[in-house]
């Protein structure tokens, strides 16, 4: 049994304990039991996220590992080499772009020798990358003479413009720190396509997607050397499990607008002896800072966005189409636990009835999307057999499922509240983000020339909206008032 596998099980186990407890006579001592118990199962999650990691690391590293090298790994120092040396040129001189560079004068041989370069580096593995950021302070052009180390411990010699901490300083260490200490904050990367669809453009014009809803028109019997006679628009079919009156109406369609919002990730300033003296790769940085940003914003605007100037955003978008709306009548019945009302918290019936509000076709595949104090909460609930709402994988190609389906964790969802949207379900493809290209990293070479400063900008172009023709793919849960 893989270690994997165990700390899945035993996930499993602590948390089937905890069960029982909940549902055994509830007293302070249990109640503080059930708790702690909640938190080992966190813990365990956690260590299951951390061997997962482990396991994908140990088999990139298994590639580079030997005393004799591999042609990969030859060929690997050689590209590290190659692009170590473009890296510094593109990074304090800018990339020729035109019949001009900021030395002036385009090369053609170095140009192609940047883009072969970039082009090596991004076909490295993780471990061949990390040495070549140990590498580049002693292959930088700008520190032959001097490590990093060196110029930062000789008086004069260290010129960078924002030397106080936190504007720029602790980029340069002065001893053999090659690393950042970055915090982080969860968001749902909601472009990865595990949950909402994704339509990229190669443009940005405005794009019309059809729908059509005809489902309330049906096959139905007429007698022989009848005519067919045109019914228009009226439904024939608008009761299920009523027999169809007279022909067919036409088929109704509509469509969905999607346009191209454009956003910012900030203007980042750099100045040139920052760029020398960084003892790691600030391209790699600032990439990762931009599209950090980038998800954080996506998180918020595809959740919230008011659809006025901005991308519609899932919940505003179940307003817009008049999605269906499940009234929290929370847990109580089921948990017995006195005060949690319709309006602070979750129940059981309240997901089987926000389930079977979105039509059987819409419900293969679907999902739950909540905030994770949500989840949270729905980890201690119970169905009226006693069984959890919640219940852990023991398999790693299986997700965690709440009342038998998988969720999504977004940060913008509200938290459980009085009047608040707290649930959403349904098949997620149906929602659609439409993005124009990729994230388009600007450098501007002039703007700051004269404070020695090189500024960084990232933009990107999104819309997004709901697919529904008329029977709503998606419904919502809603606390009471």
């Amino acid at each position: 049994m893989s270690r994997l596998t165990q700390v899945m099980e035993q996930r499993a186990k602590v948390h089937a304990d905890a069960v029982v407890l909940m549902n055994s006579e509830q007293t302070a001592e249990t109640r503080a039991k059930v708790t702690a118990m909640l938190a080992d199962v966190e813990t365990l999650t956690a260590d299951i996220n951390n061997i997962k990691r482990s396991d994908a690391m140990a088999s990139e590293l298994a590639a580079t590992s030997g005393a004799i090298p591999t042609t990969e790994q030859r060929d690997g120092k050689k590209d590290a080499e190659e692009y170590s040396s473009a890296y510094w040129d593109l990074m304090t001189n800018g990339r020729p772009n035109g019949p001009k560079n900021i030395r002036g004068g385009a090369d053609p041989a170095r140009i192609a020798r940047l883009d072969a370069a970039k082009a090596a580096y991004e076909n490295m593995s993780e471990p061949q990358r990390r040495a070549l950021l140990n590498q580049q302070a002693k292959l930088s052009p700008f520190s032959k003479a001097l490590t990093p180390e060196q110029r930062d411990q000789q008086a004069g010699t260290q010129s960078i413009v924002y030397s106080e901490g936190s504007l720029g300083g602790y980029f340069v260490p002065a001893g053999f720190v090659y690393d950042i200490e970055k915090a982080t904050k969860f968001y749902a990367n909601l472009l990865d396509g595990s949950s909402i669809r994704i339509m990229e453009t190669a443009t940005g014009n405005v794009l019309p997607y059809p729908t059509s809803n005809d489902t309330n028109e049906a096959w139905t019997l007429m007698s022989e050397t009848t005519q067919i006679v045109d019914n228009g628009t009226t439904p024939n079919y608008p009761t299920v499990g009523t027999a169809p009156t007279a022909n067919p109406g036409n088929v109704l369609a509509s469509n969905v607008t999607f346009s191209a919002y454009k956003g910012s990730t900030g203007l980042v300033r750099v100045s040139l002896e920052l760029m020398q003296d960084s003892a790691f790769s600030l391209e790699d940085f600032l990439k990762e800072a931009f599209s950090v940003r980038l998800g954080r914003g996506y998180e918020y605007y595809l959740t919230l966005g008011s659809g006025q100037n901005a991308p519609l955003g899932i919940l505003p978008a179940l307003v817009k189409y008049s999605a269906p709306v499940t009234t929290a009548a929370g847990s109580f019945a089921n948990d017995a636990i006195a005060g949690n009302t319709s309006a602070n918290s979750i129940g059981y019936q309240d997901l089987v009835n926000l389930i079977h509000s979105v039509d059987p076709t819409y419900r293969r595949g679907a999902k739950f999307m909540f905030s994770d104090l949500t989840l949270a909460h729905l980890k201690t609930r119970i169905d009226k057999f006693g069984r959890p709402l919640w219940v852990p994988s023991v398999r790693e190609s299986e997700p965690d499922v709440v009342a038998g389906f998988p969720y999504v964790i977004n940060q913008s969802f509200p938290q459980i509240a009085a009047s608040a949207t707290t649930v959403a379900f349904g098949m997620w493809s149906k929602f659609v983000a439409r993005k124009v290209r990729d994230l388009s990293i600007l450098r501007l070479d002039e703007r700051f020339a004269d404070y020695g400063e090189v500024a960084y900008v990232g933009l990107s172009r999104i819309d997004s909206n709901l697919l529904d023709a008329g029977t709503h793919p998606i419904a919502s849960l809603k606390q009471s008032s």
